[in-house]
């Protein structure tokens, strides 16, 4: 993580929702993130913003609807608290 610094982090988080979680209607839901590779997907699964399904269980955020630029800000900031959270340890 350090290797690619923090501000890449970031960039390819903020990437990540808005190609993988904002849109309505994705195709392949349930199976867009992977379990480990980046450390934004192992943040997805750790903070249950993996995939709309995920969102709605654990968050309430309505599936087909697009998500907001306000939710895809919050689902960025948890994941980079996260991130860095683990980071410490």
């Amino acid at each position: 993580m350090r290797e690619k610094g923090m501000d890449a982090i970031r960039e390819h988080c903020e990437s990540f929702v808005r190609e993988r979680l904002a849109p309505a209607e994705i195709a392949n839901d349930g199976r867009q993130t992977p379990m480990r590779g980046h450390p934004v997907f192992v943040a997805q699964h750790a903070c249950a913003c993996c995939c709309r399904g995920c969102l709605n269980k654990w968050y309430n955020v309505r599936k087909g609807v697009e998500l907001t630029e306000l939710q895809q800000q919050k689902i960025v900031v948890l994941l980079m608290a996260w991130i860095n959270r683990e980071m410490r340890e």
